[in-house]
């Protein structure tokens, strides 16, 4: 059986994918960091094996868990609370190629990266991540890796990070906030659902490597990953606070613009649909999903207080 690893297995999309190919019976192997929370993995802690993400280990790990069909890369460092454009770039620039040096020791079939539609203007998140990018280009010259760089669109859904736009909005909506400050929402973004994205990463694995005798090894290719809809952010705070019930006050224009903000950003799904994949949940539905989740979510820490 081949071996499916995946970094970043504690965060948002990377637990949502491990918990994936944990239940399709999958061998998965988790990366995480010593200090990372395994909340979000506790239900599947007995069906995968963890294993150190930090020090000079990568290369032993994956050649002992070899044969390795897919390391789906979704580790990132987003530069917030205070942390130095150092660590930033130590995490999506060096780490990064740690681990697609170790893929490239272990003779993995795919090399997935979880990257950025974002253009590197915009933050210096967003430079790190289109360069890893550049980097996987270079890579993928020189080694018989397939190397697959997926450009994600917005994310969404349950158990992602409160700070986040959709999420931070939601529990601000339920806590009935009396006034919530927000841009003028003009901007448009592509909202997709965390299953959906789960459900591209799934056919992608099953494409480049579960099926790897089908194709010539190595190689560098890109995907757009989204819902492929353009939605105006203005449209999404007031559908969550519909969904919410919520008595606050959406403070449209109460905050500027962020310098470089993109105003208009739409995947391109041609190449996924080309691999019999498009997007199964709308916004209003995957909204629906988030809210509820983040309802009982509240519930239970409010249960656990008392």
């Amino acid at each position: 059986m081949a071996t499916i690893v995946i970094s970043g297995a504690s965060g948002f999309l990377g637990s949502h994918l491990t918990r994936h190919f944990a239940r399709e019976g999958h061998r998965v192997v988790a990366l995480v960091r010593a200090h990372s929370s395994l909340r979000r993995l506790r239900d599947v802690l007995d069906l995968i094996h963890t294993a150190p993400a930090d020090g000079d280990s990568l290369g032993r790990i994956l050649r002992a868990h070899a044969p390795v069909a897919a390391v789906i890369h979704t580790a990132t460092h987003y530069g917030r609370g205070g942390s130095s454009w150092a660590e930033l770039a130590e995490t999506n620039l060096c780490w990064s190629m740690r681990l697609a040096e170790a893929a490239i020791e272990a003779q993995a079939a795919c090399f997935l990266n979880a990257g950025s539609a974002l253009p590197p203007e915009v933050s210096p998140y967003a430079l790190s991540k289109f360069q890893f990018s550049q980097w996987l280009e270079w890579l993928a010259r020189r080694a018989p890796v397939q190397f697959v760089d997926v450009k994600l669109e917005t994310m969404y859904g349950e158990d992602d990070n409160s700070e986040q736009f959709i999420p931070y909005l939601i529990l601000n909506c339920m806590k009935h906030t009396e006034r919530i400050a927000l841009t003028s929402g003009e901007q448009r973004r592509d909202f997709i659902y965390i299953q959906d994205v789960v459900a591209a990463f799934a056919r992608l694995v099953e494409f480049h490597g579960l099926e790897r005798g089908r194709q010539p090894p190595g190689g560098l290719v890109t995907y757009a990953v989204g819902s492929g809809v353009a939605t105006p952010v203005r449209q999404v705070a007031e559908l969550i606070h519909a969904l919410t019930h919520s008595r606050s006050a959406l403070d449209f224009g109460a905050k500027p613009q962020r310098p470089h903000e993109v105003m208009w950003s739409q995947a391109d799904l041609s190449a996924m649909r080309a691999l019999n994949w498009s997007p199964q949940v709308d916004l209003r539905e995957g909204l629906q999903r988030a809210v509820a989740w983040w309802q009982t979510h509240l519930e239970e820490e409010a249960r656990c207080a008392g």
